[in-house]
């Protein structure tokens, strides 16, 4: 639902411990998920886990002009994908920090990836 009438906005956790206890939660919900919407999601994660090393690995070993070229495409068709659904969703103030968030989710990834091996409990009253 993109309708303006339709977002539903909460307030944001403020400290690290409420943060990841709201993740946690999060997670508790992901067995509820339709399978196509869990495989599309970790193709998702997985994507985005091996980029950045595969980069720099074809920086390094294959070719830093075909690599940089890849990476610039990446980088602009994400910039208009994220643009336009910003825009829709009144969030355009966070485009400038899309690139800085990007490499923060590889790292989120990598992180968080133990957190995906658990199996969530019931935390939900």
């Amino acid at each position: 639902m993109i309708d303006k009438e339709g977002f539903t906005l909460s307030e944001p956790a403020r400290t690290w411990k409420e943060w990841m206890k709201q993740k946690s939660r999060h997670y508790t919900t992901s067995r509820y998920y339709k399978g196509l919407h869990k495989f599309l999601l970790g193709l998702y994660s997985l994507s985005h886990g091996v980029f950045y090393p595969l980069f720099i690995a074809s920086m390094i070993f294959f070719s830093w002009k075909l690599a940089l070229i890849v990476f610039g495409l990446r980088l602009l068709v994400q910039a208009l994908i994220f643009y336009k659904a910003m825009d829709k969703l009144n969030e355009k103030d966070l485009f400038p920090w899309f690139f800085i968030l990007d490499i923060w989710m590889f790292f989120y990834y990598i992180i968080f990836s133990v957190a995906m091996t658990r199996k969530p409990g019931k935390t939900w009253k």
